[in-house]
C-alpha cells in the first residue's frame, strides 16, 4: 500500500510561506474597525471577561509608598465566551490525488496555494460577517449543530445607545447647520461614555445621497467622494458590506437603512483568534490553519481550514442614530 501525505505543504512554516505568496485579503469592517494592530492570537480556547473588559483610561496618581492602583475588569453580564469553529473543507478524490502525485514539486505547490487561498477567503469572509454583527452589540450567527441542523450562535455584548435627532437629514427644510448640529449631538453623547478620539460614522447609500444633496449649496464645507463624505470635520464612510444569512436564505446589509452608526474605533475594539481544537496546529491560537484528513469512503483527502475568531466591540463607544425620515 502506497502511503501518501501532503502534510509538508500544511505545516505552520509552509502555510506562512504560502500566505506570503498570495495577495493580502481586504474586507471593509475588519480593516476599518478591527485592523491588524488590534488582532490578537489567544493561547486559550475561551475568552474570559478579564480578556475583554480591562479599561485603558487614565488613572489617578499614587502617593509615594502607597500600594499600586489595581486595574479591575469592568462589570459585565457576559463573563466568558466560547468561540465556535470555522472549518470549511475541500475534498480531493483518490483520482485527483493520483493526478496531483504525478506533478513536480513546484506545480504541486501552486495547486496547494490555490486550495489554501480558497479556504482562507471563506474564513476571512466569515470573520467579516462576525465583525459586521459585532458592531450591533450582538453576534447572532448561523451555526451547524452535530445533527446537521442550523441554529443560531449568540454572543450578546449589550445594546449600543440609540439616539434620535429632531431634524431629519432628508427633510428639505433641514439646513447644513442642522446636520452639523446633529452630528455634534451624536459625538458629544458618545464622548460621555468613551474617551476615544478616532470617531467615524458608517452609513448606507440612502444617507450618502441625503448628505450629497446638501453639498450643492455647501461645497466648501461638504466634500463628496466615491466612498465617503466629509461634513466639516466628521467623516461618513459608505458601507456596502453584506453577509449571507443561511437561516433566512438572504443577504443582510452591514448598516440599517436610514441610520448612522458612530463609533470611536480607537477605544477597546479587538479581535481574538482563540486556540484551535487541533493536534496538527498544536492547539495554537492562529488566524488560519489547514490540516489534511484522509477518507476511506469515498477514498480521498479532505483539506480542512480552521479558525476560531471572535471580534469584541466596545458598546460604550458606539451610537446608533436614525437620521432619515
Amino acid at each position: 500500500m502506497i502511503k501518501i501525505s501532503f502534510k509538508a505543504f500544511f505545516t505552520r512554516v509552509a502555510l506562512l510561506a504560502s500566505l506570503s505568496r498570495l495577495p493580502p485579503l481586504k474586507t471593509f469592517i475588519m480593516d476599518l474597525i478591527y485592523p491588524e494592530p488590534v488582532r490578537k492570537n489567544h493561547p486559550f480556547d475561551k475568552l474570559s471577561y478579564e480578556d475583554m473588559g480591562l479599561p485603558t483610561k487614565n488613572i489617578p496618581l499614587i502617593t509615594r509608598g502607597s500600594v499600586s492602583y489595581a486595574i479591575k475588569p469592568e462589570e459585565r453580564t457576559l463573563k466568558i465566551i466560547d468561540p465556535a469553529n470555522l472549518t470549511p473543507s475541500l475534498f480531493l478524490s483518490a483520482a485527483d490525488v493520483n493526478r496531483i502525485n504525478s506533478l513536480e514539486g513546484g506545480a504541486k505547490q501552486v495547486l496547494f496555494d490555490n486550495k489554501i487561498d480558497t479556504l482562507r477567503r471563506i474564513i476571512r469572509k466569515s470573520t467579516e460577517a462576525l465583525a459586521i454583527q459585532s458592531i450591533t452589540g450582538k453576534i447572532e450567527y448561523d451555526i451547524r449543530t452535530a445533527d446537521g441542523t442550523t441554529d443560531k450562535y449568540v454572543v450578546d455584548f449589550g445594546t449600543p445607545k440609540a439616539l434620535t435627532l429632531s431634524k431629519k437629514w432628508d427633510d428639505t427644510a433641514t439646513t447644513f447647520g442642522d446636520i452639523i448640529a446633529g452630528t455634534g449631538e451624536i459625538v458629544q453623547d458618545l464622548q460621555k461614555t468613551s474617551d476615544g478620539t478616532d470617531i467615524i460614522h458608517l452609513i448606507k447609500r440612502d444617507v450618502y445621497k441625503a448628505l450629497a444633496n446638501k453639498a450643492t449649496k455647501n461645497e466648501n464645507l461638504i466634500k463628496v467622494e466615491r466612498d465617503k463624505i466629509t461634513v466639516g470635520t466628521d467623516v461618513f464612510y459608505v458601507v456596502n458590506s453584506q453577509y449571507y444569512d443561511y437561516k433566512a436564505k438572504a443577504y443582510k446589509d452591514a448598516i440599517p437603512d436610514k441610520t448612522v452608526i458612530t463609533l470611536a474605533r480607537d477605544d477597546a475594539f479587538s479581535l481574538f483568534y482563540c486556540a484551535l481544537d487541533s493536534f496538527d496546529a498544536d492547539f495554537a491560537g492562529l488566524p488560519f490553519f489547514v490540516k489534511e484528513k484522509w477518507e476511506d469512503d469515498p477514498e480521498g483527502v479532505k483539506f480542512i481550514g480552521q479558525s476560531r475568531p471572535m471580534p469584541i466591540p466596545n458598546v460604550s463607544a458606539i451610537r446608533t442614530t436614525r437620521v432619515l425620515a
